[in-house]
């Protein structure tokens, strides 16, 4: 996908994965191995290979909310994408895809999709909802709601005509919240010059959508964040990457305001070295006494 000029978007698949499960199935490297890793999300990998079957590799994950995310169609993804691959996730994680390299139809494609393992997992109930909005049967799908970080819940709500994903997002620090709902206001604004996009609405309060669904309401949160879908925002193979931009909004929004506070901080040292340079040629001039021949003091008049 093209990226418009101007934006800046992160990438969908985890990085590291990628880079190590590239050797196997694209180079043909073979070698026991045990490696964990953590996204700065709070989700964790492991990906692990035997001594004694080299080719096969088990790719552990941990992810907050996975009971619920499996249950409301992450697992049917799950077994959609790696059919036969599903198994029985070591202690300490919650998902677990097992392969043989030697046996993948189409490594790349594969190596892609295996990458994209905690989009699967996040998007899991968002893709169940957009196809159901496709096939015209939204009106069946139950509300849902999942808890994917501490204090930070999705909400995914159906209609006749539109699937409404909201989120409640919340941040630890007071400068991140403070700038975190001038960016989701900002996404309100948009909608003026960006007609084409879903609709998005912005509230400190549960929006009337989702307002059945929350049981406990923070105050002190960022706020709500609910964008409105409908079916022309997902033919034409947009499908695949509305459930995409969705499952990794947490981490762009986050993604942002860490930038804008090394942007301001950066334009905060460059004032004070600027402030430093003045203090510095300023040197104050001393007036000294100047002694004539005759020994008298000579004054400036």
């Amino acid at each position: 996908m093209a990226t418009p000029k101007g934006l800046i978007f992160l990438e969908h698949k985890s990085a590291i994965m990628h880079e190590q499960l590239m050797s196997r199935l694209l180079e043909g490297k073979r070698e026991p191995c045990e490696i964990s890793f953590a996204d700065f999300d709070g989700v964790a990998f492991r990906i692990s290979s035997q001594p004694e079957s080299m080719s096969v590799v088990k790719v552990n994950m941990a992810i907050a909310g996975a009971a619920e995310l499996l249950s409301l169609g992450s697992a049917e993804l799950l077994d959609e994408l790696f059919p036969g691959m599903v198994t029985t996730p070591d202690q300490g994680f919650d998902v677990a895809i097992e392969f043989d390299c030697e046996n993948v139809a189409d490594p790349e494609e594969f190596l892609e999709s295996i990458s994209l393992l905690k989009r699967h997992m996040i998007g899991g109930p968002i893709r169940k909802a957009l196809l159901t909005l496709m096939n015209g049967t939204s009106e069946s799908l139950k509300p849902c709601s999942v808890s994917f970080r501490k204090g930070e819940v999705m909400y995914v709500t159906p209609s006749d005509s539109k699937i409404f994903v909201a989120f409640l997002l919340d941040f630890a620090e007071v400068t991140d919240k403070a700038m975190a709902r001038v960016f989701l206001q900002e996404f309100v604004e948009a909608q003026r010059t960006v007609r084409s996009g879903p609709s998005a609405s912005f509230s400190r309060e549960p929006l009337r959508e989702i307002a059945g669904m929350v049981t406990s309401h923070n105050p002190e949160a960022a706020g709500y964040i609910t964008f409105a879908l409908e079916m022309r925002h997902l033919e034409a193979g947009k499908l695949e990457n509305a459930v995409s931009l969705l499952a990794s909004f947490r981490n762009y929004l986050h993604y942002h305001i860490k930038a804008s506070k090394t942007y301001l901080h950066m334009r905060m040292r460059k004032r004070v070295v600027g402030w430093l340079q003045v203090l510095n040629r300023a040197v104050p001039q001393i007036q000294t006494e100047k002694k004539l021949a005759s020994g008298k003091t000579f004054t400036r008049k």
